[in-house]
């Protein structure tokens, strides 16, 4: 299946579409706005780094970031519960497709599902790794529930998975 931001994307490129067109607008996920909002205040875009700032931080983020991180996730997602997310929990990636290839690469020999249509990035990381072998299921009402937790079963263990690959709102519950 052809889904994501970079399909729509190089499809409207047929019919056009530029960055610079005013014309246009990219909607996709994850587009930043670069350019000046009418009517609000202007934007610095100068920034002043110290040349020591500048060296490759560690592979999983800063320590102390990753603190804030688990922080974060524990005040938002485990309040009253017994486990608390620590830093070793938490590897902080700069964006979708760098953290999806960072799993790929811990994962062994195994059959991954992943729902479609979904993340673009997922048959692009799942075609990485020769000992990946993807297996897409397909959504049978996008604007509803994946399928039953039966289903699921039905359809993991007859494919036998080894992995599956969840995001929102492609995850177990539909929500």
């Amino acid at each position: 299946a052809k889904t994501g931001v970079i399909y729509a994307t190089s499809q409207a490129e047929k019919y056009g579409f530029t960055n610079d067109d005013p014309e246009w607008a990219n909607m996709g996920q994850g587009a930043p706005e670069i350019g000046p909002l009418p009517g609000s205040p202007s934007r610095d875009f100068h920034m002043n780094i110290q040349e020591a700032e500048l060296e490759y931080a560690p592979t999983a983020g800063t320590t102390e970031f990753r603190h804030k991180v688990a922080t974060y996730y524990n005040e938002l997602y485990r309040k009253g519960k017994e486990s608390k997310y620590s830093y070793e929990n938490v590897c902080v990636v700069p964006g979708g497709r760098a953290g999806l290839t960072r799993v790929m690469a811990a994962l062994g020999q195994v059959q991954v599902g992943y729902f479609t249509p979904d993340y673009t990035a997922y048959q692009q990381a799942l075609g990485l790794f020769m000992r990946i072998t993807p297996s897409p299921l397909l959504h049978r009402n996008v604007d509803g529930a994946l399928m039953s937790s039966e289903d699921f079963r039905f359809e993991a263990g007859g494919r036998g998975l080894g992995a599956m690959l969840l995001s929102n709102p492609s995850n177990p519950t539909g929500q």
